[in-house]
This record gives C-alpha cells, structure tokens and sequence, in this order.
C-alpha cells in the first residue's frame, strides 16, 4: 500500500538566495517571492497553483528536507503508525506545519539521514500561476491525479537500508533500476502513475552524498529548448546534453544549479499503469543524448 501521495515540496540551503531567484525565474521559469520563514529570510519558489513548491534559505548548498504529501488526516495516520512499527522516530509539529503553509504535518528522517516532512492539506493561492517563460509544468496527470513537484535523487552509503525503508514502511513501489556503469546500480521509486518520485543512488567513488538533481517537467519541448538556449546564452555549465532516457522516457537536459547540484528539465515523461507495469533492468541511462559532463 503507498501511504505517501507524491512529492510536495523541498527545502533546499543555498549560499546565494540572488543567484537562485535568477535562476529559477529566467532559466526555469517558475516565478519567486522573498519572505520571511522563521525569522530567516527565504526565497519561495512557485511552478502550479500551490502556494510553495521549493522554499530556499542560506546555507550551504544541501538538501534541507523533502515534503512527502499524503492524501488527508487518515493517510498521516497510517504514516505515523508505520513509523511506530519500524521504530522510527517522529513527531507532529503543528508550528512548523503553519510555517509550511499544511493542515498537519510530521517530521522524521530516513536511514540516510535525511529529513523528511509528511503532510497533507498543502495552501492553494488565489494568485494564479503565470511563468515569465511560457512554461506550464507538470504537475498532475491529463485526467487529474496528483504526480507532485517532480522528482528527487538522492545519494547515500547505505541504499539497501535506505530503499527497503521507503518500501517497506512508506509503501513506496519500486519502478525500476539502471545500471550506468557496471557495478553501480540505481533504484527508482514511485508513488503514484509518475515513473519515479523517488530515485537512491550509492555514493560513487570518491563523490559526495546528499541530493543529486531534482527534476522538474513541463509540457512543451519548445520551452526545454528556449531554456537549454538560456543555459548557453549565459554560460551555465550543463552537466549533461539533451537526450532521452531509457527508463521513465524523459527527453531533458541537465543543467548545474547555482549551489552545484543538478536540475533535469525536461517533457513527455512516462506514465506507470500498475495493471501492466513490470520491473526490469537498463543497462544504459538514455537510448541517446545525456552525455554527461560535455566539453
């Protein structure tokens, strides 16, 4: 049973908010407002009719921590309840659920370490979304089911322990792995018809831990294009060329963030029917494209 619904939101810590904002609006195409969280500064950054989708504030470039969306009050229930089984830790944080802008909300984090937030009831604006780019992203699926801000890549020492814990205690269901170079396998979750809210990869060699990319998808490939434009325009480093993946069958870009880490952009990702859907193996990332680190 998935109790989580999709991917609602992230908090990310980065060194320059300014940077960001520029980023964000110009390149991404979400729009941005400066508020005031918790006595910190934030920028909030908006992509749908939701009041927030990605809150960002100073600090140093990492993963803050990932809003994981329930359905309602039922569903953070059954999410508390499996916790308690596993023996995880949490707790119902009423203060920081107004501060998110949910009805409810708790926090725990996972074996790797990273926090999570469970909520349900996310704050709808009247405000209507109108990106400066002509993009619409993609959010839910043509016939209304929530898919989420997108997805998120994380990376981890302990990916056995990690990816039995979002299947076991969250319910999330596993899409399928890749193999990009031999010995390293990656794991692809999903918790609802998007093909992966959710991917663990191990640590690399001598890479870091902490998030990879996060990905966003719109619905017009002109407006993949007129971004990648933009990548090049200013000179922001893309970490891997347009292409198209094997897997959930994305045709995007990769492009490197002001903090470092990447963000995929992308279209016409696929959907999961669970009725036909079957696990398998790639051997190979992209059927073309997604050279990464380009010259």
């Amino acid at each position: 049973m998935t109790r989580v619904e999709a991917l609602g939101y992230l908090g990310l810590r980065v060194k320059s908010l300014d940077d960001w904002e520029v980023f964000a609006t110009e390149v991404l195409g979400m729009t941005a407002s400066r508020q005031e969280i918790d006595g910190e500064g934030a920028l909030v950054l908006r992509m749908d009719e939701r009041a927030h989708r990605i809150t960002l504030r100073t600090g140093d470039d990492e993963l803050d921590y990932v809003g994981w969306q329930v359905s309602g009050p039922d569903a953070l229930d059954e999410v508390a309840a499996a916790l308690d089984e596993a023996g995880v830790a949490w707790k119902d944080d009423p203060e920081l659920a107004e501060l998110r802008g949910v009805r409810r909300l708790l926090t725990c984090r996972d074996p790797a370490g990273y926090a999570l937030e469970f909520h349900y009831g996310p704050t709808m604006t009247q405000q209507p979304f109108v990106s400066a780019t002509g993009a619409r992203f993609v959010t839910r699926t043509p016939d209304g089911a929530d898919t989420g801000l997108g997805h998120v890549v994380v990376v981890c020492d302990n990916v056995e322990e990690t990816i039995e814990f979002y299947q076991r205690v969250l319910g999330f269901k596993l899409s399928d792995h890749i193999i990009p170079v031999p010995g390293m396998l990656l794991t692809f979750l999903h918790t609802n018809p998007r093909h992966h809210s959710l991917a663990v990869a191990p640590i690399h060699g001598a890479g870091p831990g902490g998030i990879n990319h996060f990905m966003v998808e719109v619905d017009d490939l002109d407006v993949v294009g007129r971004a990648l434009d933009k990548v090049h325009r200013r000179k922001i480093r893309q970490l891997a060329t347009l292409g198209r993946h094997t897997n959930d069958k994305m045709l995007s870009f990769y492009v490197q963030s002001p903090s470092g880490f990447g963000v995929e952009y992308g279209t016409d990702g696929l959907l999961i029917d669970e009725k036909t859907w079957s696990v398998v193996t790639y051997d190979a990332s992209a059927y073309w494209g997604h050279v990464f680190d380009p010259a």
